[in-house]
Formats: structure tokens, C-alpha cells, sequence
């Protein structure tokens, strides 16, 4: 995981491309933004906080910013995906609700060891996981 600016900019010309100012005002919104968010929302967001950054620039960039490890996709629902910024809060799984889309975030250190045991069982190396529980919260059955 790419940890600072420089760094950034080593990993960025690696790939053959420059580390504009677009794409650093796109790094410092994301630093700063707190759960989840989607395209619609970081863009925003963005313009909330002075920072002029296209739609356009964050797709563009939101492959390499993955890579990179400086965002993570956090789930998808049936309208969108979901990303944070990978420094947040370290691994954790969802609870979405079908309904009204409400995210509850948890950890289970035993889903974590069964999981591990499964991939052990079948020798495949887990790299990383998505789990996401969907459902209705209990307003939505009401």
C-alpha cells in the first residue's frame, strides 16, 4: 500500500503516467473523507471542499488509486459501488439493507477464522474478501 505523496508519485510513474494536480486534489478529498462513498458522493464532497475534481478524473483515476492501495472497494449494492479510503478503519465486513440501504459495519474474528480454514482446506492463498450480508433491517420489515 502506497503510504504518502512520494511514494504516490514513484507508484504513479511506474505506471507511465504524471502526477497532475487534479490528481492530487483527488488523493486530499479522499484522505479526508469519513465511511463510505460513492462516485456522486466524493465528487460532492470535492466541490464542498474547494477542490475541482470531474467525475471524469475520478473514474479515470479509481483503478489506479485501488491498485495503489489507497482506496478500497467496500461493497456493492444493487445502484453502485461503494469505496473508503483504505487507511480507515482496517478490515471490516456489511450488513446492507435491501430496502433503504442502510450499512452496518462489523467484525467477527470467527468468520475471519473459518474463512481462513476454508481457503487453508482447499490450499488457495486468501489475498482479500468482500463479505456482505443482505437483508432487511428491522424498519424495512415493519
Amino acid at each position: 500500500m502506497v503510504k504518502n505523496k512520494k511514494e504516490f508519485e514513484g507508484f504513479i510513474r511506474g505506471k507511465g503516467c504524471r502526477l497532475t494536480g487534479e490528481r492530487l486534489k483527488l488523493i486530499e478529498g479522499i484522505k479526508r473523507q469519513r465511511g463510505h462513498f460513492n462516485v456522486d458522493i466524493l465528487v460532492s464532497c470535492l466541490k464542498k471542499q474547494g477542490l475541482k475534481v470531474s467525475r471524469d478524473t475520478v473514474y479515470r483515476n479509481l483503478p489506479i488509486l485501488l491498485e495503489a492501495g489507497m482506496v478500497a472497494q467496500s461493497f456493492r449494492t444493487s445502484r453502485d459501488t461503494y469505496y473508503e479510503c483504505a487507511r480507515s478503519k482496517g478490515h471490516h465486513d456489511h450488513l446492507i439493507c435491501r430496502g433503504c440501504e442502510k450499512i452496518v459495519e462489523f467484525k467477527d474474528p470467527a468468520i475471519e477464522r473459518s474463512q481462513q480454514r476454508i481457503a487453508k482446506k482447499n490450499a488457495f492463498k486468501l489475498e482479500h474478501h468482500c463479505q456482505q450480508l443482505i437483508g432487511l433491517c428491522e424498519k424495512c420489515r415493519k
